[in-house]
């Protein structure tokens, strides 16, 4: 009667060990799918270069500015950037730096700048084309007048009003932000007053006021 007595028992405290280790491995694996649930991953997109204040995102340049990556998906905020296409022809309000995680509000519609003017054309100068410094650092998104100066009097002739900086670029290439020196910039102008803008390249009495 004894013998039985111990064997149940030790039946009973193996039952209950296996019960306990059951829902041990039960916990385990609940905090576990919990833990991966909270590193889930998406993918989203950064910026793989400074892309300056103003700067048109359009598909041909946007691979240059902007790069997919998976992150945390707790790390995302609502408003991250998850389609590059929504982005087609707009720019930035302010200067975002190289690795910043984009988001939507970031970023403004550009065709209200174009939309605005009649018949936008795009040119381009380097300040070696200028007779006088730029008043300020010019960025993408500035607004400038340029004029040319009399060769002889040096009196100053208004050319172009209200013109957008489309872009500023380095002495390699690459556009300019923060306090880099631009050297080289792409603008938007009126058509009809390209021709006047091509002849005071010519000139080379051109020189470009920015506008505050």
């Amino acid at each position: 009667m004894q013998n039985r007595k111990n064997r149940e028992s030790k039946y009973g405290l193996l039952i209950a060990a296996l019960l306990t280790a059951v829902a041990v491995f039960a916990i385990m694996t609940y905090f576990q799918r919990q833990a991966l649930a909270d590193f889930e991953k998406r993918e989203v997109y950064v910026a793989t270069s400074d892309i300056p204040r103003g700067t048109v995102i359009t598909e041909d340049n946007a691979a240059s500015y902007i790069a997919v990556k998976s992150v945390d998906a707790g790390c995302i905020p609502a408003s991250a950037l998850t389609d590059y296409h929504v982005l087609s022809g707009m720019s930035p309000e302010f200067d975002i730096a190289v690795g910043t995680l984009l988001t939507s509000g970031m970023f403004t519609d550009s065709d209200e700048v174009l939309a605005s003017m009649e018949s936008p054309v795009l040119a381009g100068f380097k300040t070696e084309d200028l007779s006088k410094a730029v008043s300020g650092v010019l960025r993408a998104g500035d607004r400038v007048d340029i004029y040319s100066a009399d060769p002889e009097t040096g009196e100053g002739m208004l050319l172009c009003s209200d013109v957008y900086v489309e872009c500023g670029y380095d002495s390699s290439g690459n556009p300019a932000s923060g306090v880099d020196t631009a050297v080289m910039f792409n603008v938007y102008l009126e058509s009809s007053d390209a021709q006047a803008f091509y002849d005071g390249l010519r000139s080379g009495y051109m020189y470009v006021v920015k506008r505050f």
